[in-house]
């Protein structure tokens, strides 16, 4: 079967689960950029959501496509998000369950890919979130048509990304894996850097209007670049490096 599975890329994350919630380890710098991944989701949420500022997901079926040990999927589920999160490492999975657990939160996850999650399931959601997944894929088109089949007509659809660009090579592959060690050596192949221009054409073909990019800019304060570390990540204007780009399936 056509799937969009890396194992190469599986394997790589499986081998850093127990990391997942280690806020000074190797997904550090994710932590940091889910605030502003968050306040991206929620701009682009008030389209399909009701107006509850306490609860802003509130009654959104929500699906976070490799989701990974769970960081982001929490943050869903505090929003009022009845969340699913899928990832094909069942090590990340775990990781993921547990934390939920203990987190007392109420959040169903599943080992499985997106290909197979789409044959056994008929379930469709009104947001569907892939963060940091789509430039570990091996058939982009594939996976972009499978976020839209997994979305309802009107649904919500959100990706973050990183650009194909030749300030995004540098900074976010060498300068991070090899210099500042902000994630681990091998964590991105440049070939499956995408930039949003053709992320927008590619989701037109599978009945996804792109219509809203932001850029994620790192801050550094003098310490913590002595320490290697992000202090924050902010929404910008400029999606050059690290950018979300999000629109609404129409067919």
């Amino acid at each position: 079967m056509n799937t969009t599975n890396d194992k190469k890329e599986i394997d790589f994350f499986s081998n850093l689960s127990k990391e997942w919630w280690n806020l000074k380890g190797p997904f550090s710098s994710l932590h940091q950029l889910t605030d502003a991944r968050i306040k991206f989701i929620l701009r682009n949420a008030i389209r399909i959501s009701r107006d509850d500022h306490v609860l802003p997901l509130k009654s959104l079926t929500c699906l976070d496509v490799g989701c990974g040990g769970g960081i982001l999927a929490e943050r869903l589920s505090r929003l009022g998000g009845k969340v699913t999160g899928i990832d094909a490492s069942q090590d990340a999975i775990n990781v993921a369950q547990n934390h939920a657990k203990k987190s007392r939160l109420n959040i169903t996850y599943k080992c499985t890919s997106i290909s197979n999650y789409l044959i056994q399931k008929h379930k469709k959601f009104d947001l569907i979130i892939a963060s940091e997944i789509i430039e570990h894929v091996n058939n982009r088109m594939l996976f972009l048509s499978e976020l839209s089949k997994l979305g309802k007509l009107g649904s919500l659809i959100v990706i973050t990304t990183l650009n194909k660009t030749f300030a995004s090579k540098f900074f976010a592959k060498f300068v991070a894996e090899n210099v500042l060690n902000l994630i681990p050596k091998g964590t991105h192949d440049i070939n499956k850097f995408v930039s949003p221009e053709k992320l927008i054409e590619e989701g037109k073909k599978c009945g996804i209007v792109f219509d809203d990019v932001t850029g994620f800019t790192p801050s550094f304060s003098i310490k913590n670049i002595i320490n290697k570390k992000i202090d924050s990540f902010s929404l910008t204007n400029n999606p050059t490096i690290n950018f979300g780009i999000s629109g609404i399936k129409i067919n």
